[in-house]
């Protein structure tokens, strides 16, 4: 009970500051794709030397959508509160383990002030329930420094395919990962 508690003030507090800050954070500019996330990696170990955090999570069922309007334009987002299955890499600072939760933050569309409509185009397709191998980056906000967690590349997405496997379902590149070469060197 309390778990869940902080866990819906910590997303309350995520929205509100992404409600504040958005200027701070980036603003949107016309086919320019996200800011900071249009990037795209050739190798494994390219992709997780530029994550924060590389952890297996199950993404629930609900999660929430909020609009952001900036000087040029929208953005939708989607925060989910995610269980941490496993972590891979944390060069976060914040220890977490299998009993972690965190709250994810992705961008799912974006739309110009003379648009009525978002393009998807320069977001990702929010994700649907079930487990995902994420490469996320730790991202403070500059005025309040509450953490939240967004995902390194647009380009890569990995839903579990099975036990030992992970799909990109963002792009073909990369287009699968191993559980073996993510646990190589540990």
């Amino acid at each position: 009970m309390k778990r869940k508690l902080i866990s819906s003030l910590i997303l309350v507090g995520v929205i509100f500051l992404g409600l504040l800050g958005y200027k701070h954070l980036g603003t949107v500019e016309s086919n320019s794709g996200v800011q900071g996330l249009s990037k795209s990696y050739e190798t494994l170990e390219d992709l997780k030397a530029e994550a924060d955090l590389v952890v297996l999570v199950n993404v629930p069922l609900y999660y929430d959508i909020r609009e952001f309007r900036g000087e040029s334009g929208t953005t939708k987002q989607a925060f989910y509160e995610v269980a941490v299955d496993e972590v891979f890499i944390d060069r976060t600072g914040q220890d977490f383990d299998e009993e972690s939760e965190i709250v994810i933050k992705q961008v799912i569309g974006m739309k110009d002030r003379k648009e009525t409509e978002y393009s998807s185009e320069q977001g990702m397709k929010p994700m649907k329930t079930g487990q995902y191998l994420l490469f996320l980056n730790k991202v403070r906000h500059p005025a309040d420094g509450i953490v939240y967690y967004v995902s390194n590349s647009l380009q890569h997405l990995y839903r579990c395919k099975d036990d030992k496997t992970f799909k990109n379902i963002a792009s073909d590149e990369l287009g699968e990962i191993s559980y073996s070469e993510l646990t190589v060197g540990e």
